[in-house]
């Protein structure tokens, strides 16, 4: 591969031996020159070459500041600086600012050559006689920043692990040790996925070598653990790429949160939703059999009483000698017809014996022809008129739902027609609601599920019964909801 590089010296003498020699090099290749700090920044932007060679006593040059603004412009290109100054500070800021090499001016070609081949790999090059006058800033900070890391490392909550690329662990902290119930040495130079469930193993190699290939800079997932007694921990592990000038040292950076409570807590929410479900589900059984009830009572009773009210003034009506009261009579009988009408109006809509008597499919029907009639909207109902066996919990709560659905259209969505299909696959009954009305957003955060506690309480009853709610909708298009629930006996 050739590197391109950018020659940035006040004088063009100095330029021009230089590229004469660096020409002669298979891999280099100038591409460009400059002989101002202007023309630096400019040059970069417009050639974006792999190395800049650049003399620190340029003119227009702000040294610090303004190898800070080339690689804020241009962060993958490295800079070798050149100079005659050989001050510790001096050289230390250079390097802080982020230049890749630091070369005195009077070296030998050949060390420049190296230079520019080195801080491509990339690595620090610093002339050979300048090495002593760093080299002891650079230890301590290296010792600052090892003691920082121990500090975080032996002091944090999470286990920590680094794991080499075979898999290896090669060390962990004390958080990982109490978790894993292990001690130091039994953990370290154990494959880490070792500690993994037999299901997970598999599939957490495969993760941390695509890690280790470079595929990804970093995964998570959500798992368990096995402990040295045989229990088990959950916890979050994330996997992060340590990269190395060599790909064979890389190393990884293994995470592990433990949410052991955070699981038991979501499994005490599963519960607690379980038993709402639950309570939701008998209190829309307890409506139902209160309002059959009533509708019975209504039929059983009122509606026979006032039948046969009916019948004894007819009766009356007959054998009444007096004209006169011929007409109030009618009156009366009329009255009493708009009320066995009403009544077996309520009667229905109470409780539909048809829902029992002739089941879900006809139930529905009916419930169609009753809001085309008072509503004056079109209701098509299309079954496929398959055996749909169903237990009354079932039966009654997917025909609540439905009646509740077509209500809603009625009431909100301004729909001039409305379809129903009802269809049996396998042992699923699958309902879909179909209308050509204003339509909605759906809620951005449950892309899933519709916003609003109606289809949310709807979607609460069919987890329930172990089926399930999906809504489409788009503003001005309309909406399509989906019932399924499973078949029972």
């Amino acid at each position: 591969m050739t590197i391109r590089i950018l020659l940035a010296d006040e004088y063009q003498i100095v330029r021009q031996g230089l590229s004469a020699l660096l020409e002669k090099e298979a891999d280099l290749e100038v591409v460009g020159e400059a002989a101002s700090g202007t023309a630096v920044m400019r040059r970069v932007q417009d050639l974006v070459p792999d190395v800049v060679l650049l003399d620190l006593a340029l003119p227009e040059l702000h040294g610090v500041e303004e190898i800070r603004q080339i690689l804020a412009a241009s962060p993958r290109v490295k800079i070798i600086a050149l100079s005659i100054y050989t001050d510790r500070r001096f050289v230390v800021n250079i390097l802080k600012a982020g230049a890749s090499g630091y070369l005195l001016k009077d070296c030998a070609f050949e060390e420049l050559v190296t230079a520019i081949r080195t801080v491509q790999v990339p690595k620090i090059f610093i002339s050979p006689g300048l090495s002593d006058v760093v080299a002891q800033d650079y230890i301590e900070a290296l010792r600052d920043s090892e003691a920082r890391f121990r500090t975080i490392f032996e002091a944090t909550t999470m286990g920590v692990a680094l794991v080499d690329k075979d898999g290896r662990v090669v060390e962990c902290n004390p958080a990982l040790q109490q978790m894993l119930g292990y001690s130091l040495a039994e953990i370290v130079n154990r494959i880490f996925t070792g500690f993994f469930l037999p299901d997970d193993e598999s599939r957490g190699m495969a993760l941390f070598q695509k890690l280790m290939q470079g595929q990804e800079d970093h995964y998570q997932v959500e798992q368990k653990y096995i402990r040295k007694d045989g229990g088990t921990a959950w916890g979050r592990l994330i996997v992060s790429l340590l990269r190395a000038a060599r790909v064979e040292d890389h190393l990884a950076i293994c995470i592990i949160e433990d949410i052991a409570a955070q699981k038991q807590a979501e499994k005490e929410i599963r519960t607690y939703q379980e038993q709402l479900r639950s309570v939701v589900s008998e209190l829309s059984l307890t409506e139902e059999r209160e309002r059959r009830r009533l509708a019975t009572d209504l039929h059983d009773h009122v509606g026979q009483i006032l039948a046969l009210a009916q019948i004894k003034l007819g009766a009356i009506r007959e054998s009444a000698s007096s004209t006169h009261l011929v007409e109030p009579m009618d009156e009366v009988r009329r009255l009493i017809e708009q009320t066995i009408q009403y009544t077996r109006s309520l009667t229905f809509e109470l409780s539909p014996p048809i829902l029992y008597d002739l089941g879900f499919d006809a139930a529905v029907e009916w419930l169609a022809e009753l809001i085309q009639e008072q509503q004056g909207i079109t209701v098509k109902v299309q079954a496929d008129r398959s055996s749909k066996p169903m237990n009354d919990e079932i039966r009654i709560i997917l025909f609540q739902t439905v009646r509740e659905l077509l209500a809603n259209v009625v009431k909100h969505a301004s729909a001039k027609n409305i379809r129903v299909f009802i269809a049996r696959e396998a042992a699923t009954l699958q309902v879909k609601i179909e209308d050509d009305g204003l339509g909605m957003e759906i809620s951005a955060e449950a892309p899933n599920g519709p916003s609003g506690f109606g289809f949310f309480s709807i979607g609460e009853r069919l987890k329930y019964l172990g089926g399930h709610l999906e809504v489409v909708s788009e503003p001005g298009w309309g909406t399509r909801v989906t019932l399924q629930v499973p078949l029972k006996y």
